[in-house]
């Protein structure tokens, strides 16, 4: 997930998640230059079917077929480029 030091935390105690569309502006309002260039905002990784999911905050995309996808246990180490 991007840093988002602005964005007060304690407003979203009840509902959230970083795929809920009714919160992409709040997120977009805390665009800084420390996001580069790059449209992922933030992402996932499903150890149960390897599946990656990632949004841009404008839509959310998932991508179930990538090379390498696999499952992982308890144990296994998993590393975001």
């Amino acid at each position: 997930v991007r840093p988002m030091p602005g964005l007060e935390a304690g407003a979203y105690q009840k509902d959230f998640s970083f795929y809920y569309s009714s919160l992409y502006p709040d997120f977009l309002a805390q665009r800084s230059d420390d996001w580069g260039n790059s449209d992922v905002h933030a992402c996932d990784f499903c150890c149960y079917d390897g599946t990656m999911s990632f949004t841009n905050w404008d839509d959310y995309e998932i991508d179930n077929e990538w090379e390498g996808k696999e499952s992982c246990q308890s144990g296994d180490t998993v590393g975001l480029l």
